[in-house]
């Protein structure tokens, strides 16, 4: 059995409002599945609640999730929903980048800015093996040139393609077998877009599933294996539903009529 990861029927709920109403989605090793919809719709919530980052009540109150990997299966939400902090740490802590890792829209922010990115990849990779690992090697990975003069760099010297990587690089350090991408290619400039892209690809060829969150119909073309829209906080079905076709029409008025 290869690894899934499969979320369902996820309620995200504060007070009266419901933020993230029973959606539901699969992750599968090797393959790369988006997630669209305008902003606003629920996307980093539902990226999150994978992750454990949303607190439980308020917060998540429904979830049934189930992490198959080598021949097990892990369901942390079962028996900690109503509980604190504590508990969904408890359950969540073994998953995060072992299993499941997270490369957020601002990768900068998501570095300790006192760490070269040297200690930020071997300190993954030292999570990963309990030994040392040279930077280096995950750095080159994950498509860096000159690596030696990058692992000697601060977050504040990373320009967001380079910290876009180097969360890559971390992922793979710390051999997670799943990646959660929240915008990957925000603010970037189409050549570094381009590269982003193909790094993540690679990812999903050598085995690694991914999750790519995206309100761009356009970065899809020849990349997305599934794709799975979000409106208002629920899954609206495929880009053949009502709310993919208005995404569709809007990337099309913005593209001279083009996708991809």
């Amino acid at each position: 059995m290869s690894d899934r990861l499969a979320m369902e029927d996820l309620v995200v709920r504060i007070g009266d409002r419901i933020l993230v109403n029973g959606a539901s989605i699969t992750l599968n090793a090797g393959r790369i599945t988006a997630l669209v919809g305008a902003s606003g719709s629920g996307k980093t919530l539902l990226a999150r609640s994978l992750l454990g980052l949303i607190d439980l009540a308020p917060g998540v109150v429904q979830a049934e999730y189930a992490i198959d990997i080598d021949g097990r299966t892990l369901r942390p939400y079962r028996g900690i929903l109503g509980g604190g902090i504590r508990k969904r740490e408890a359950a969540f802590t073994p998953i995060r980048g072992d299993i499941v890792g997270y490369l957020p829209q601002d990768a900068i922010a998501a570095l300790d800015p006192l760490w070269t990115v040297r200690k930020h990849v071997e300190a993954a990779a030292l999570a990963a093996f309990g030994s040392g690992s040279p930077a280096e090697r995950w750095l080159e990975r994950a498509g860096l040139s000159d690596v030696n003069r990058v692992a000697a760099l601060y977050p504040h010297e990373l320009s967001g393609g380079m910290a876009q990587r180097v969360g890559i690089a971390q992922s793979l350090a710390r051999q997670s077998r799943f990646l959660l991408t929240d915008e990957p290619t925000t603010g970037l400039d189409p050549t570094i877009q381009a590269a982003i892209l193909g790094a993540l690809k690679d990812l999903a060829d050598s085995g690694i599933g991914i999750l790519l969150i995206t309100h761009d119909l356009r970065i899809l073309t020849d990349l997305a294996d599934d794709i799975v829209v979000m409106h208002e906080g629920a899954i609206a079905g495929s880009l053949d539903s009502a709310a993919g076709q208005r995404l569709v029409n809007a990337t099309q008025k913005i593209a001279a009529g083009r996708l991809g």
